[in-house]
């Protein structure tokens, strides 16, 4: 399909659409870092308008004519109305569904390793890994994390989540509660996203596992609001979805003023993990000073990555 060529008519601004979704804190960071990128660059004109994750595309994208678009191309409706937007596009989900587009996304295995080295740091010796079998980059967590673990000579169970199981949460809880109570103890567990540990958290509850005395759990995404919500606190891997966002900004400003070869994939590092109250196995020692602490324990790795709970980037 012929791209439409970006307009250079002097003082016209940049039109910029965003495909992505308002209603999760990792796709709110992304659009943080949009925006500092817009604000730097006062040339672009922005078009946002509220929607969900998975989301069949917007009716306004058919008959929008703009200069370029940031997407994060979950389905394959979408990844279909991308290409006939025919503009500039950078891709900003893992779901891997646009691989002809430049691709930014965080790194999986920097990912994987943060929450595997909070485990271990921690005393943990018997580990899980809880993912969602409807995101394929839940399933790149999972085998980075094993990996991880597999090199510091342990081994990891993986939770056999299964598609259909998201319908049903009476059948998919039965499930995870099986699993949890088949766990050596004390088991430390990656979910792959803070929901997943949430999740987790509530099938421990219900099922009498105590944590963390018998299973300690670790999220990603940082979700400030769900992380907190959670009985006990979660804690999560920060990954650094503003400078994700920023990063993304910057290539798809270089495609449309044809500037160069375009990357394939950017991978953003993490920027640390955020340690919740009562996340440590109860006999590890320093445990006393985390529960006096709680401000301290929830906000030592972020500030020593130089930033706060409340910004990832």
């Amino acid at each position: 399909m012929t791209r439409r060529k970006p307009a250079t008519t002097r003082g016209r601004r940049t039109r910029v659409a965003l495909l992505i979704e308002t209603s999760n804190a990792y796709a709110r960071e992304l659009l943080h870092g949009i925006q500092s990128y817009a604000r730097e660059n006062r040339h672009w004109a922005l078009h946002l308008t509220e929607q969900g994750r998975g989301e069949t595309p917007p009716a306004w994208l058919r008959s929008w004519r703009g200069d370029g678009m940031l997407a994060r191309v979950e389905t394959k409706s979408v990844a279909a109305a991308v290409r006939q937007a025919a503009v500039p596009v950078v891709n900003v989900s893992a779901a891997g569904l646009a691989p002809e587009f430049p691709t930014v996304i965080s790194d999986s295995a920097a990912i994987a390793r943060l929450a595997a080295e909070h485990l271990l740091e921690r005393g943990f010796r018997h580990f899980g890994y809880c993912g969602d079998a409807r995101f394929a980059w839940s399933a790149r967590h999972g085998e980075n994390f094993v990996r991880q673990l597999a090199d510091a000579g342990f081994e990891c169970e993986v939770f056999d989540s299964q598609p259909a199981d998201a319908g049903d949460w009476q059948r998919e809880q039965d499930k995870l509660t099986r699993w949890i109570r088949s766990l050596p103890k004390p088991a430390g567990v990656m979910a792959c996203y803070d929901i997943r540990g949430q999740q987790v958290l509530d099938v421990c509850r219900t099922a009498g596992v105590a944590v963390p005395d018998e299973v300690a759990v670790i999220g990603q995404h940082n979700d400030e609001l769900l992380c907190g919500l959670c009985d006990p606190p979660l804690s999560s891997v920060i990954p650094n979805a503003r400078r994700a966002g920023y990063e993304a900004a910057a290539v798809l400003d270089r495609m449309m003023r044809g500037q160069g070869k375009s990357p394939e994939v950017v991978l953003i590092e993490p920027v640390g993990v955020v340690h919740a109250l009562r996340t440590a196995v109860p006999k590890t020692p320093g445990l006393c000073a985390l529960r006096a602490d709680p401000e301290g324990a929830t906000c030592q790795s972020a500030r020593a990555a130089g930033i706060d709970g409340s910004d990832a980037g």
